[in-house]
């Protein structure tokens, strides 16, 4: 073995052993700096007193600021981690099938070894003064690393990796790389992956807070060391198994027993549908109304649908409380004149939603009864907000007024033009606060501690949610009907615009229609593929999916639209929402499904719901 051959030996050996050795390096100099030093001054005592501070002073300071840096550090060693799977970044072998250019790696080519380093120098103010060595050490090991990962990548990319090397600092930023930091920061954002694996300093930063007030460094060691053992264990377990954690990640099929288990399961997720039913209703004038499909949801388009006169109509759900708020809503529409139902569901004020309660009590199901007995809060508060989703938008109003301002939303719906939307939205709305609001609270993270990773699992780990949603509220904003669009002016507004565009199912003219056919509705509790099995066959004229396909993995798409398939009539319609995963018939059913592009490109046009990516219209051909 010659020189060169042993050099690369010793790099690969770090490389692989990298855990092990900067958690080692962590270890000696913090046991140094407590059995060696014990009685020497903290370097942020040292620090304060240089800058003429009191020691009693110097501590509480001194530990937030540590937190603060680390706070930093965390959110860039997550960021980073979200660019690239956790497979990646945790295998003890070199991955090197691509090469990544976006994001924090056009600031530096190194960002989570950069995070290391910021979070490792704010360490050593909190140690004696041989804590300087922790960042110098781990500098030099992290040098090694960076110099082996660049010779692969040399090898498999060259000519692009040289240029890439030119253009942009190994390790820290530079003024050049700087001002680039402004267009990056906005496709700022965070997937669960990248949170889940890259949570190593997250329990620190609430440790420094507690220290900075008993002045004990050691309770934030022990709070912090909870997300430190559990990040070197994930790290090890999947570093030593990287094949198989590829295929973990590429293979997470949201079962839908096990989506029935999930959070979002356990009380009402939409307390409406936040889906147009116009479109739908558009889409299936031309085929008979004798028995109709509909996912239940918030109950609001089941009860649309009625309007259409179907002989049959079939709510289906997955959750029975999405079922027992149907239940509910349909009971409202037996009992209650219009101003009353109104009243009830709370796009009317009122201090009397208990007592229509009791009125309606007596026609509800047993279980939907049960249910609805002790929910006093959500029927006093009006039904319509009683969701999970629905309080996710209140959080986000409050947090757009509070960066934006409390007026925006008013001066909007106040705008009388189109080109009066566009000059609001260019001067006050598209800033970067706005561009950090949607990347954070409407990024994969978030909406996953909202409502289940298990809607995100057929989603690639790369696409931007906050770019994704921007554009399609720009297009809300600006391009379509606003005082119409009382999807927007909920979200917005915080309620409906006015009595003359509410939802579908609430205006006054479909009143009577919807009251005298709430005996066409029958509603299911259950998997949609194993009820379709107790159907006979060419059973059903239309089918709405809303976006359940995107849910499940690709191979169950395609059993569930076979099952469709001999339950439909010839010439069948299924209209379903794309909310973020592209979805459309696969081609080995294209001879029994035919896509509607151009129906389904023209009445998307009209959605006045406006976040879905895409709409579907396809035709059953059973012949």
């Amino acid at each position: 073995m010659n020189k060169s051959e042993f050099s690369v030996k010793i790099l690969r050996f770090e490389f692989e052993n990298r855990v092990f050795i900067s958690l080692g390096n962590v270890i000696v100099i913090t046991l140094l700096s407590f059995l060696v030093f014990p009685h020497v001054q903290s370097n942020m005592i040292l620090l304060g007193n240089l800058l003429g501070i009191s020691e009693s002073r110097s501590v509480p300071i001194g530990f937030c600021f540590v937190a603060f840096i680390v706070l930093l550090a965390t959110l860039l060693r997550m960021w980073a981690g979200s660019m690239l799977s956790s497979p990646v970044v945790m295998s003890f072998k070199l991955q090197k099938d691509s090469l990544l250019i976006k994001g924090p790696y056009i600031i530096t080519r190194n960002p989570i070894y950069l995070a290391d380093i910021i979070a490792i120098s704010s360490f050593a103010l909190c140690f004696t003064p041989i804590g300087i060595l922790l960042p110098i050490v781990q500098y030099l090991h992290y040098s090694q690393l960076i110099k082996y990962e660049e010779k692969g990548f040399e090898e498999k990319f060259s000519a692009q990796f040289i240029v890439y090397k030119q253009n942009t600092p190994r390790f820290f930023p530079d003024f050049r790389s700087l001002k680039r930091i402004k267009k990056v920061i906005s496709d700022f954002q965070i997937t669960w992956d990248g949170m889940r694996h890259n949570a190593l300093y997250v329990l620190l930063i609430p440790g420094f807070i507690v220290s900075a007030f008993t002045g004990n460094l050691l309770h934030a060691i022990l709070i912090g060391l909870i997300t430190i053992i559990d990040w070197a264990v994930i790290h090890t377990k999947i570093g030593l198994n990287p094949e198989i954690a590829k295929i973990e990640n590429r293979n997470k099929a949201p079962k839908r027993a096990e989506l029935k288990q999930s959070k979002v399961f356990s009380d009402i997720l939409y307390a409406q549908c936040w889906e147009d039913p116009h479109i739908d209703l558009l889409a299936f004038q031309d085929i008979p109304k004798d028995t109709l499909f509909y996912i239940t949801s918030g109950g609001c388009n089941s009860l649309a649908l009625l309007t259409a006169n179907p002989q049959k109509l079939i709510a289906l759900d997955l959750s029975p409380y999405q079922n027992y708020l149907l239940d509910l809503k349909i009971a409202a529409f037996r009992e209650l004149e219009y101003e009353e139902l109104l009243e009830f569901v709370g796009v009317l004020p009122s201090n009397r939603r208990s007592e229509l309660y009791i009125r309606l009590e007596k026609l509800l199901k047993q279980d939907s009864a049960r249910y609805w007995h002790g929910q006093t809060d959500k029927i006093n508060m009006g039904i319509i907000y009683c969701g999970r989703y629905e309080n996710y938008m209140l959080f986000l109003r409050r947090w757009l007024k509070w960066l934006l301002g409390k007026n925006i939303p008013n001066e909007l719906f106040a705008c009388k033009s189109k080109e009066e939307r566009q000059i609001l939205y260019d001067n006050k709305w598209n800033n970067f606060r706005w561009r950090l609001l949607t990347n954070i609270f409407l990024s994969r993270t978030v909406m996953t501690m909202l409502f289940t990773g298990r809607f995100f699992d057929q989603l690639e780990e790369s696409f931007s949610f906050g770019k994704h949603f921007r554009f399609q509220i720009k297009r809300a904003i600006i391009d379509l009907p606003l005082q119409e669009n009382y999807f927007l002016a909920f979200i917005l507004l915080g309620h409906f615009y006015d009595l003359q565009n509410l939802p579908f199912y609430l205006r006054k003219e479909n009143f009577e229609d919807i009251k005298c056919r709430l005996d066409r509705i029958e509603i299911i509790t259950g998997d949609t593929q194993t009820y379709f099995r107790t159907l006979p066959s060419n059973s059903i004229s239309g089918f709405n999916f809303s976006n359940i396909f995107e849910w499940i993995e690709f191979e169950a798409f395609e059993d569930l639209l076979r099952e469709t398939i001999r339950v439909a009539k010839d010439g069948a319609i299924l209209t379903y929402r794309n909310l973020l995963v592209p979805r459309s018939r696969p081609l080995s059913l294209s001879e029994w499904i035919v896509p509607q592009t151009t129906l389904a490109n023209k009445l998307q046009l009209e959605d006045l719901s406006f976040i879905y990516r895409a709409y579907r219209v396809e035709k059953i051909n059973k012949k």
